[in-house]
């Protein structure tokens, strides 16, 4: 896996070539993915949990 920084939901969705809203979807069935209310940026520690989950954009 390459080197993991931070991203926003959006720029991820674009990776993973699928709108914000079906990405929305996508995230809520990660298991262990905590995410707060209106958070838009993505850590490293949670995008190696989604990328774990969804596999490699």
């Amino acid at each position: 896996m390459k080197q993991i920084s931070v991203c926003t939901k959006s720029q991820l969705a674009q990776q993973y070539g699928v709108t914000y809203g079906t990405f929305s979807k996508w995230l809520k069935i990660v298991p262990n993915l905590v995410l707060t209310p209106g958070q838009r940026i993505l850590t490293p520690k949670q995008i190696e949990l989604i990328v774990q989950h969804l596999g490699e954009p």
